[in-house]
């Protein structure tokens, strides 16, 4: 069965997936102030200057959660969270009747688009609600989608 013929992830999938990254997003992100806290201290000799601006404190953010999500949707199409839920993501172009893989580019968008609808209040998960195909805003920016699995389909 083509991954294409799966039905499409509803919003409770997707967002328990969310939810079920945010605890691996919390502790990459601990891992990272740890690495950033020993480099800085490293260059001023043992001595820390005092709390990091807010600018490198969201930049940090920003760029764990861009290269958690894009490294596990190019490796396989699923987050830790998206395999618990038995949803994957998908490339919604196809060429010869095959699903094309995913690419670079289309996970930096998804990760654009996801973070700007889940900052606005997850307005851009809530529009899939009145979308006829089911998709998110970063789904239609990206041209990709968000398939549910169900046991015993593989």
């Amino acid at each position: 069965m083509s991954f294409q013929n799966y039905p499409t992830a509803n919003l409770s999938r997707r967002l328990a997936a969310l939810f079920y990254d945010s605890f691996v997003l919390f502790s990459l992100y601990i891992l990272g102030g740890f690495i950033l806290v020993a480099i800085i201290k490293a260059v001023n000799q043992g001595e820390f200057p005092g709390a990091l601006p807010m600018s490198v404190n969201l930049s940090l953010f920003f760029c764990i959660t861009f290269m958690y999500y894009t490294h596990s949707w190019l490796k396989g199409g699923q987050t830790i969270g998206m395999k618990a839920w038995r949803i994957c993501l998908i490339n919604a172009r196809q060429q010869h009747g095959k699903t094309l893989p995913l690419q670079l580019s289309q996970c930096m968008l998804r990760c654009g688009c996801g973070f700007f609808s889940t900052v606005l209040g997850l307005l851009g998960f809530v529009w899939m609600l009145f979308d006829k195909q089911q998709r998110t805003w970063h789904d239609m920016a990206s041209l990709t989608r968000v398939v549910h699995m169900p046991a015993g389909m593989k």
